[in-house]
């Protein structure tokens, strides 16, 4: 029989509500121990339907010895600060990505992690999505040569209820929000020191980015061309270029449970191919990862989650963002 990691949600919005309750109650490694919001009414109705238990403070959640992890899933702005308590409690950290909002505070945590032994996870669904593997593993095994281009888009509609995405105290940021993923998709598929062509931004009158756009070399001439956006239609996508052929894929980051990703495959003559593959939810595979790695610590991730900070913070200094995003 399996152990399954004692965990507790810190912070009920709707995300938490929507995918990270739900695949919990999927998942086969994962117990919820626990809830805690500041919102009491709403935090126990949740924990007695959930039949959970609600902690009415951050200390006595942190202080319970039968918490192992804590899944942070707050706005950005506060994961720092959160995640150092979580950390100091001698608890494993499960975070919401971006794990900070600057690469010093991300390393600040992996360096306390390290030190206390415990796993940290940064919640980028989409890598343990079959899709994404796909790819990963085509990119690898150079079935189609040497990946040259990366070209990744993704991009949201005005939200009748934006949230945090309009207080910069939050964390506010299409950086951090959309781009951070197109970051993370990039440091997945190219090594070596990434050096920026072109970078761009606008912000709004509260001085929240609001959409961006780069061109990162690489080693060998391979680029990443990455674009990200509030406010903007809906796009979700990613087309990889290689020697041998293209590989055009939507719906890469975010997707429902019950989606059904298609690979177009452009080969060198122009004839194309659709590889169609079975849903499934990156959510609860993201947590028997996230349990594994944290019963086992076999896998801790450290420089994964400094190597995609660090990019996105080299970009934000690049086109001379406000200070908390790279200091």
């Amino acid at each position: 029989m399996i152990n399954k990691i004692k965990l507790v949600i810190w912070g009920l919005g709707r995300h938490a509500n929507k995918r990270i309750l739900p695949a919990i109650e999927n998942s086969k490694s994962v117990q919820l121990l626990g809830i805690y919001t500041r919102n009491q009414t709403f935090g126990k109705e949740e924990a007695k339907k959930r039949d959970c238990i609600y902690y009415f403070s951050i200390d006595e959640m942190l202080s319970d010895p039968n918490v192992q992890a804590v899944f942070l899933c707050t706005p950005t702005g506060l994961h720092f600060s959160q995640g150092k308590s979580v950390l100091q409690a001698g608890k494993h950290l499960w975070c919401e990505k971006p794990i900070t909002t600057s690469f010093k505070y991300s390393h600040e945590l992996i360096e306390l992690a390290k030190k206390n032994q415990l796993f940290v996870g940064e919640a980028f669904m989409y890598k343990y999505h079959l899709q994404f593997i796909k790819l990963k593993n085509i990119v690898e095994n150079l079935k189609f040569g040497k990946l040259k281009r990366l070209i990744c888009r993704f991009s949201i509609p005005t939200l009748n209820q934006p949230g945090f995405r309009t207080n910069p105290a939050l964390g506010a940021s299409a950086l951090l929000d959309l781009g951070s993923y197109t970051f993370s998709l990039a440091n997945e598929f190219f090594k070596g020191q990434p050096t920026f062509e072109l970078a761009e931004y606008s912000k709004d009158n509260k001085d929240i980015d609001q959409n961006g756009f780069c061109v990162i070399g690489f080693q060998g001439g391979a680029k990443a061309i990455l674009e990200w956006s509030y406010n903007s239609c809906y796009i979700n996508q990613a087309e990889l270029w290689f020697e041998k052929g293209t590989i055009t894929t939507e719906n890469i980051f975010s997707k429902s449970d019950d989606y059904c990703p298609i690979l177009r495959l452009r080969m060198v003559r122009g004839d194309t191919k659709d590889e169609k593959l079975v849903p499934e939810n990156s959510y609860v595979k993201m947590l028997d990862h996230f349990s594994h790695c944290t019963a086992e610590l076999s896998m801790n991730g450290y420089e994964e989650i400094l190597a995609t900070s660090k990019l996105i913070s080299a970009f934000a200094k690049q086109v001379r963002m406000r200070e908390i995003f790279w200091q």
